[in-house]
């Protein structure tokens, strides 16, 4: 007998028209926004309630393929642009604070800069000034804008870089990605003001995901055919593996006479017993951590599934379907535990979880 799968609707809470999906969607302390876009230079900063408090031309565009990233301080009061060229750490009202111009860097690469979880201190990479010279690895304080420590990382103008802060105020992890090629982790951390850097082998080729709420384990998406990974923190060793063949065992409620679908590169914690994976089809799929079966699916209002057929052409005939597309372009859950999408018609919206998975 196979385990109770449950459809949930989602329905709408807030939505806002764009003309065109963001880049980054950074969530601020008082529940806000900041978005910026792939063509416009343009920074909008939105209250809880979608309103909009400011729009800026920060020069937050794309250039040369390189996204300017935003992140913003735990408690507010900060924000950091990581652009092709320079560090820039504004205000919220996006007053200057400090910059840090650096070499540009390589199509399609690039670091965002990332604050600790008690907003003590700032972590980003930059690339080196020559073609002998790697990557460089920057700690700098919040409060003054010190540099701390520098590490000289392993690439050379070779990894699109990502941040992930950690329950380890001092630490965080790092994942490198070279294209389609692979996936690299480190732990970073600084002690005593010196930086160190493990090299985190056993989750090489994975994704991140995020930390379940306990602050005890991280889920990992799959980098290529691989499955889910789930891993102990501070340790970093293996608890579990959920392949993906497992995952959709049972889920024939999108039939299909070609490939089936699979786990789309976006794996989070709900609560410390549940996990929400994206697929391909673009599906939300729920699974409970201790068994790791898929238990039930989120359906938010006004995204739908379409089935294709060889042609790619929309169908509705069974036996023609060989693949199935969502709306849904980006998935995220919010500090306040609602799930914020962004659609294909260029519309961010929210949706409260049901109490159940809160």
């Amino acid at each position: 007998m196979g385990n109770t799968f449950t459809q949930i609707p989602l329905n709408i809470q807030q939505r806002l028209a764009l003309e065109a999906n963001p880049i980054c969607i950074t969530e601020l302390a008082d529940g806000g926004y900041l978005l910026n876009f792939n063509k416009d230079p343009h920074v909008i900063r939105l209250d809880k309630s979608f309103n909009q408090v400011w729009k800026k031309d920060l020069q937050a565009q794309t250039i040369n393929y390189v996204n300017c990233m935003i992140t913003a301080s735990p408690d507010g009061k900060m924000m950091a642009l990581s652009g092709n060229e320079t560090i820039r750490i504004l205000d919220l009202d996006a007053n200057l604070l400090w910059a840090l111009p650096h070499e540009p860097w390589g199509k399609f690469l690039g670091s965002p800069c990332a604050f600790s979880s008690d907003g003590q201190l700032i972590w980003f990479i930059i690339p080196g000034s020559s073609a002998l010279e790697n990557d460089i690895l920057y700690t700098v304080r919040a409060c003054d804008f010190k540099v701390v420590d520098t590490w000289m990382m392993d690439g050379n103008q070779d990894y699109n870089y990502m941040f992930y802060p950690t329950p380890d105020t001092k630490a965080m992890i790092v994942e490198a990605a070279a294209g389609q090629d692979a996936s690299l982790f480190y732990r970073v951390r600084l002690e005593d003001g010196k930086i160190s850097c493990e090299e985190l082998s056993e989750c090489h080729d994975k994704i991140m995901g995020s930390f379940s709420p306990d602050g005890k384990e991280f889920v990992t998406a799959p980098h290529h055919e691989d499955g889910i990974g789930l891993f102990s923190f501070p340790e970093i060793k293996k608890t579990a593996v959920l392949e993906s063949d497992e995952l959709f065992a049972e889920r024939n409620e999108y039939p299909t006479t070609d490939d089936g679908d699979s786990v789309e590169y976006v794996v989070l914690y709900v609560n410390d017993k549940t996990l929400l994976a994206f697929t391909r089809f673009g599906r939300l799929l729920l699974i409970d951590r201790e068994s790791l079966s898929c238990t039930g699916e989120l359906i938010p209002e006004g995204c739908e599934i379409r089935a294709y057929d060889m042609a790619g052409r929309p169908t509705t005939k069974p036996n023609e379907v060989i693949d199935y597309a969502g709306e849904i372009v980006t998935v995220t859950l919010t500090k306040q535990r609602q799930l914020l999408l962004t659609h294909n018609s260029g519309e961010v919206r929210t949706y409260n979880l049901p109490e159940i998975l809160l």
